[in-house]
């Protein structure tokens, strides 16, 4: 029976109930794993199989702490050339209570400059926020922003999307995906209109942030809520200087810039995760409000390799500079700075940056505001 298993190379174990894989070690000459839908706490026993080279394994949920040994068994599989493919899925209880956020503040010689990281869409549960938020917001003398979108004039917004994410070399789409991908993504662009020859001009990037649109006007969420949209009219009712740290060009030139197979991975990745969307924004927004800076931090490190990643480094790198920028003013005026809550966590973001270059920077349960 033994010498059975030692010939077995394929496995499909999809939704069979599965808790337990001790003894997959006899499995010496398995290649390809499929463990997807089944509940498996321990996974080390994968690490035995040395043929391995493709694990199927489902949803896996994060929970806030990357030390739990599932991640190091899946790190070690990649470091060995595994081809893993898992669907990470958050799992956060409600935060009661006032909405924390990610909040900081940084201040220099009398110069003062607030970070608040945002959530960009949104519903009335994100509010109210944090007292010593809206405090130092009263404080402010200036507003900045990643883009000022109430000062966005959408018909260019529309010409520079559209200018970026359309091949232009005679590429289509169909040719660049999987037959099964391609169809998929017309099935869903049909409800915008979108017929299969359209479909065939646009970039992956394009098509990914088209479904993510799709997908959020099937949410109680909108844009209307999020965090930067509710301080830019804040800022413009009380007349405060709106400062645009990037351009929608420069935002939409780091995402198309990404090579042709991380834009088909980003595509892919998206259309697996639809059915899933509002319940990952959701309990996204639940980290955000609970001040869960560690989770954002390694949410943004479980990215790393990505070219996704490598845009979002290059962005904060040229943001902190603008915001060094505003601590050496020496206007004695204060700065209230309003960015995605991943831009504010982790290594090499804003708030990494600054540290290194030498500010102090206090979270806001460091700080009062009196």
């Amino acid at each position: 029976m033994e010498a059975d298993f030692a010939t077995i190379e394929s496995l499909e174990a999809r939704d069979t109930g599965i808790m337990d894989i001790g003894g997959i070690e006899s499995l010496t000459a398995l290649n390809y794993l499929d463990l997807s839908g089944n509940d498996i706490d321990d996974l080390s026993p994968l690490l035995s199989l040395e043929t391995l080279s493709e694990v199927h394994l489902g949803d896996i949920y994060f929970t806030g702490n990357m030390d739990e040994p599932k991640w190091s068994v899946l790190d070690t599989l990649e470091e060995k050339g595994v081809d893993i493919h898992v669907r990470m899925r958050l799992s956060f209880e409600e935060h009661n209570g006032p909405s924390d956020g990610v909040f900081y503040r940084v201040q220099k010689d009398g110069q003062t400059v607030y970070l608040l990281g945002s959530i960009h869409v949104g519903d009335q549960t994100i509010y109210p926020l944090n007292d010593k938020i809206d405090v130092a917001f009263e404080e402010a003398d200036h507003l900045a922003v990643e883009i000022d979108i109430s000062n966005l004039n959408e018909t260019e917004a529309s010409q520079i999307i559209m200018q970026q994410g359309i091949y232009l070399d005679g590429t289509i789409l169909s040719d660049v995906l999987d037959e099964e991908v391609f169809n998929e993504a017309v099935g869903h662009m049909s409800s915008l209109g979108i017929n299969e020859a359209m479909l065939d001009q646009f970039q992956p990037w394009l098509v990914s942030m088209m479904l993510s649109e799709v997908a959020l006007e099937g949410t109680g969420l909108t844009g209307d809520n999020g965090v930067d949209l509710q301080f830019i009219e804040r800022a413009n009712d009380k007349n405060i200087p709106i400062i645009s740290l990037e351009t929608l060009e420069s935002q939409i030139t780091a995402i198309s810039s990404a090579p042709e197979v991380e834009q088909i991975a980003s595509l892919e990745d998206t259309l697996d995760s639809l059915d899933i969307y509002e319940e990952e924004l959701t309990q996204l927004i639940r980290i955000w409000r609970s001040g869960n800076t560690d989770a954002l931090a390694q949410m943004r490190q479980m990215d790393q390799k990505s070219s996704d990643h490598l845009a979002m480094d290059e962005r904060d790198l040229a943001m902190t500079t603008q915001i060094e920028e505003f601590l050496n003013a020496d206007d004695g005026e204060t700065y209230f700075v309003v960015v995605g809550a991943l831009h504010l966590a982790g290594e090499n973001s804003i708030v990494d940056l600054l540290e290194k270059r030498g500010y102090s920077v206090e979270l806001h349960n460091e700080f009062n505001t009196n």
